[in-house]
């Protein structure tokens, strides 16, 4: 059982359903609960099976399931959990396009207000004007999982059981997701990940500029996350800044 706000339950319910009708081996959700004015829950199968390891065989067939739920295309972008739904179980995101969703991010990170966390901000959003045509042509965004790791990735030898905890599913730029896993992964894992995922390297060249990017963002967005927890954000910041300086 998962409890957490109503909102930000009834999000990662809606996520973790959609995995699972896109076969993405999201878990089922057997039932949901209100337990107070603040707080729901939800009941979900016990999964057979362990966190992956690296370079795992299976990292091919999650590629493969993870291009299936890229398919699904809610309208506009942004995070589920900063949703607010309708009496009619309707939500809209927050971003009216990719560029306002990344652009938030370096406003985000100026506004932990240390001279790196503006540094960054301001080197975050040279790069992505050298980017903006690209970014402004993503019209579309794709369903994500957010934080596709292989604590979140379980198998049961060489069978892959489960793609688990939905809680920070978002609506963007499907290598966005990619990222997220390349961020914390080793280049081989990455490339098998890679292999189910694009198996023809047709996105060859969008990788080769959007993960170094995205990956700069992904550890701005962490140190957001960290700075809004009251825990200190200086190190995340500080490779961010690294990173991005050392960018060609």
């Amino acid at each position: 059982m998962k409890a957490t706000t109503h909102d930000a339950l009834r999000a990662e319910a809606w996520a973790c359903a959609r995995g699972a009708d896109m076969d993405c081996a999201a878990p089922a959700i057997l039932g949901v609960a209100t337990l107070d004015a603040r707080t729901s829950a939800f009941v979900m199968p016990r999964l057979v099976g362990t966190p992956i390891a690296a370079e795992h065989p299976a990292l091919r067939e999650v590629g493969m399931r993870l291009r299936r739920l890229h398919r699904l295309t809610p309208p506009r972008f942004g995070a589920l959990a900063e949703v607010a739904w309708s009496e009619r179980n309707e939500f809209a995101l927050r971003d009216a396009s990719w560029l306002a969703f990344v652009r938030r991010i370096c406003a985000d990170t100026r506004r932990i207000g240390t001279g790196d966390a503006v540094a960054a901000a301001d080197a975050a959003g040279v790069a992505l004007d050298a980017h903006v045509d690209a970014f402004a042509a993503i019209e579309v965004g794709s369903l994500c999982h957010g934080d596709l790791k292989t604590a979140h990735i379980l198998v049961d030898g060489t069978r892959l059981t489960g793609v688990i905890d939905w809680g920070d599913a978002v609506v963007a730029d499907p290598l966005w997701d990619i990222a997220r896993f390349a961020h914390r992964a080793d280049a081989r894992s990455l490339g098998l990940l890679l292999e189910g995922y694009d198996p023809n390297g047709a996105l060859a060249d969008d990788l080769a500029w959007r993960l170094p990017l995205y990956s700069a963002l992904w550890m701005l967005v962490d140190a957001v996350v960290d700075h809004r927890l009251g825990h200190r954000a200086e190190a995340p910041v500080a490779a961010a800044l690294r990173y991005l300086r050392s960018a060609p």
